[in-house]
Order: C-alpha cells, then sequence, then structure tokens
C-alpha cells in the first residue's frame, strides 16, 4: 500500500519563500544605503568643498575660531572664488574692503599690508578669520558675529540696544533683509561643515 505523501498547506511555501527572501532584501537595502551615502557625499563635496584647507586650518588655529565657522563664511561670501568681487568693492574668499582691511590690521595693531594683497588667498583668509575671532569676543554668538561680519560692528551694536530688534542680547528682528538671509546662510552652512566634516576639522 502506497503512503500518500502529506502536501503542506500553501501559506506554508510563502513563509519559506519569505524566510529564503530576507537575507537578499536585506543585502540589497544595504547596497542601496550605500550607494545613497555615497551620492549625498559627492553632493556634499561638490557644493560645500574644503578648499584652502591648509590656509583655513592655520587662520583657525592661530585665531582659535571653528574652521567650520571659516569655511561657512567663505562659502556664504564668495563660493570658495578667490577672485570674488562685490557691489561694494569687496574681494577675495572672505570678500574684504580697503576699509575693513585696514580697521583688522588697525586692530591688529600692526601694519597694513598693501591692499592688493586683500586677494591674495593667505592673507584674506587670515584676516577674515581674525575678524570673525575678535567679533566672537565681543558678543559671544556666532549669529550676532555673522550679522556684524555683514552690516558692520557699529550698526549691529545699536541694534542690540534697540528693544524691537534684540531680546536679552539676541537679534530677533534684523532689519536689514539681506543681513537676516546672510546669518542664516553662514549658520546653516557652518553647521553642514560641521556635520558633514566634523571628523576631519576636529583633527
Amino acid at each position: 500500500m502506497k503512503r500518500r505523501s502529506k502536501r503542506l498547506p500553501a501559506c506554508v511555501h510563502v513563509t519559506a519563500a519569505i524566510l529564503l527572501l530576507i537575507p537578499v532584501l536585506l543585502a540589497a537595502a544595504l547596497c542601496i544605503g550605500v550607494a545613497m551615502d555615497e551620492t549625498t557625499e559627492r553632493v556634499y563635496n561638490r557644493f560645500y568643498p574644503l578648499k584652502y584647507t591648509a590656509l583655513v586650518e592655520l587662520a583657525a588655529e592661530r585665531w582659535d575660531i571653528p574652521q567650520s565657522v571659516i569655511y561657512g563664511v567663505i562659502h556664504t561670501e564668495s563660493g570658495f572664488d578667490e577672485n570674488a568681487l562685490s557691489h561694494a568693492n569687496a574681494i577675495g574668499l572672505m570678500q574684504m574692503t580697503d576699509d575693513t582691511y585696514d580697521w583688522i590690521y588697525f586692530l591688529r595693531r600692526e601694519e597694513c599690508p598693501p591692499h592688493d594683497t586683500m586677494s591674495i588667498p593667505a592673507y584674506n583668509i587670515d584676516a577674515g578669520a581674525f575678524l570673525l575671532s575678535w567679533l566672537y569676543k565681543q558678543y559671544g554668538r556666532w549669529d550676532t558675529v555673522y550679522a556684524a561680519y555683514n552690516a558692520g560692528y557699529a550698526r549691529v551694536n545699536k541694534w542690540l540696544e534697540d528693544p524691537e530688534i534684540s531680546e536679552n542680547g539676541v537679534l530677533v528682528n534684523i532689519p536689514i533683509n539681506e543681513t537676516e538671509q546672510y546669518v542664516k546662510r553662514c549658520t546653516e552652512a557652518e553647521e553642514i561643515y560641521r556635520t558633514v566634516y566634523g571628523d576631519i576639522l576636529d583633527k
């Protein structure tokens, strides 16, 4: 007498198939995740590059400020174009004007180099980093520093005295749209550089 084979329910076959597929699906998901990470990294490298690294590192160490702050300002000011020239005749990576350059070296109690050095990255980054550092010592907040870097130290001091513009030393209603947007862009760029390149910049 032949024994009849016992057929398994269809749901069991489906379950077994799913179990066999799980490792494949996980591997595929992992590959997709890696590909997405690599794509994201390429995007950041393109739009938020690390350039002039030796000069930025030197200036950050010399003036005791985060490299991410310098990169954020350069990204916002010039997009890493050392030949950038603004409508206000600000020059270089960190956009120096003649008057600002003179003032920086006055604060440093040093003789100001010829103005044609402002477009040279080594001079430009060092001067800009000093100014950021000096402003931070005055305000203790990077958003206020960015506002002063853009709109001017004297103007920001007046804003901080105006209760319609500031609260408890914080600028909450910047009256110039350009400066308000500038502060936002610098803040966002700094956060991206700190987040994406933190392990590199903190070494």
